[in-house]
């Protein structure tokens, strides 16, 4: 079994027919060799993505005209999502002030310099970090990302693959 850590872009595409991941994540959510992990960001991103684009994304007749939360459901379902929670704070010092964050937005701090992705690819990068030894591959159709896939590698020891080189 191949263990994936999927970006959320690939599991919206299998909804989408416009995207130009529509087929490839269709091809990559058919095989049973692979096991689907994702994050609690995913969840967010899921919800913020489907209340904005829920129009433009293909389901069932059954489940057509059902509130986001409920397509979430059915996409976790359909997708065979497994999510892998870590929970850990981290204490950061700024200045004078001491906050409790999130272990992944402490990492997504500490890789900005050397990674240089959007903020949310950041904090998709340090959680599969977080559960590298969990995962083979962190899978993405994110050109971004993809382009930094040497760097990645590098510096974090994750494996960053195109959906369509599974």
């Amino acid at each position: 079994m191949i263990r994936i850590y999927l970006d959320t872009n690939v599991i919206i595409a299998r909804y989408k027919p416009q995207d130009p991941l529509f087929s490839v994540s269709n091809d990559l959510f058919e095989r049973k060799d692979l096991v689907f992990t994702v994050s609690p960001l995913t969840l967010v991103e899921l919800h913020s993505v489907i209340s904005r684009l829920k129009s433009q994304l293909i389901f069932s007749n059954e489940i057509k005209d059902v509130d986001s939360r409920t397509l979430v459901s059915f996409i976790i379902r359909d997708c065979n999502l497994q999510f892998l929670a870590r929970n850990f704070l981290f204490s950061y010092k700024v200045e004078k002030s001491r906050a409790r964050i999130p272990l992944e937005y402490y990492l997504s701090i500490i890789f900005a310099d050397k990674i240089q992705l959007r903020t949310l690819d950041l904090i998709h990068i340090a959680y599969a970090y977080m559960i590298k030894d969990f995962i083979d591959v962190f899978t993405t159709g994110d050109e971004e990302i993809l382009e930094k896939s040497n760097v990645i590698e590098r510096l974090l020891g994750i494996t960053v693959k195109h959906p369509k080189e599974i």
